[in-house]
């Protein structure tokens, strides 16, 4: 498969109101973002037990990869990650299936079954323990609270999806689910981000942290824990978890440095 992105005869074009990149542009995204692409098919690889090159996972996920940058319109507010993971994750998805020989009927799979699929696959990333019949371990011990986590897990997989193809209810959720994590520290927003958005598991941002992996850990089911809350009881209502010391120096360093989540990039004003 071919990595240039300069042929973009087959590809749909935008809309006139949008700018899209130019083609070098467009070349140094999919450049700067490969790794990254990768990495999703490799978790997509993980989770259906194949291997992500030899089955060809790499390969969909170059592709979608390079739609994305000719596609991609900076003037839209949302980050190319952002954008871009949804398609990516998907593209993935359905050259596992084609592997695993998943057959489709003559019409197109019924997008909530798919929504509901792709949430599962991701619920296996994020809670490893559920591969071995399991429920997510917590601090107390309480099936219900692993439960718990498990519904915000899956409500926030399903907005990291995006708004294309939601229903009015799914973007009323979406908006309050992000509007709660706005409140929240950066470190706090930028964990949800990483594991939601980018599809990276919880030792792998603490490897990126060189931190401890219990601290990202317990800090995921803190804030887990403070969403169901903070969205049964209303935004306002419960004061936004702090951050706990192991990860303090982080928080600190994020701080002088003016590292920003992703997610002030989002509008959510509409």
């Amino acid at each position: 498969m071919r990595e240039s992105v300069e042929d973009t005869s087959s590809t749909p074009k935008n809309d006139e109101s949008e700018v899209s990149l130019s083609i070098e542009a467009a070349n140094e995204f999919v450049l700067e973002h490969r790794g990254w692409a990768e990495s999703i098919a490799r978790s997509v690889a993980r989770a259906w037990n194949l291997d992500w090159q030899l089955d060809g996972l790499d390969g969909a996920a170059m592709e979608a990869l390079i739609f994305c940058a000719r596609r991609f319109s900076p003037e839209r507010g949302v980050p190319f990650r952002g954008y871009a993971r949804r398609r990516i994750h998907e593209a993935a998805t359905e050259a596992a299936r084609r592997c695993r020989g998943w057959k489709r009927s003559g019409a197109a799979m019924n997008p909530e079954k798919r929504r509901a699929r792709e949430v599962a696959v991701g619920l296996l990333n994020v809670f490893p323990e559920l591969r071995d019949g399991e429920l997510p371990s917590t601090e107390s011990g309480d099936a219900r609270g692993a439960i718990r986590q498990l519904l915000v897990g899956a409500s926030l997989l399903a907005s990291s999806s995006g708004l294309e193809a939601s229903t009015p209810e799914d973007l009323v959720d979406y908006k309050k689910m992000v509007t709660v994590i706005t409140t929240y520290e950066d470190i706090h927003q930028l964990l949800l981000w990483k594991v939601y958005w980018e599809g990276l598991s919880l030792r792998k941002v603490a490897a990126e942290w060189e931190t401890d992996g219990l601290n990202v850990i317990r800090e995921h089911k803190n804030l887990l824990t403070h969403l169901y809350r903070s969205l049964a009881a209303g935004r306002g209502k419960i004061e936004r978890p702090k951050v706990r010391p192991g990860l303090r120096p982080i928080a600190l360093s994020m701080r002088k440095k003016g590292i920003k989540s992703p997610f002030h990039e989002l509008d959510i004003k509409n």
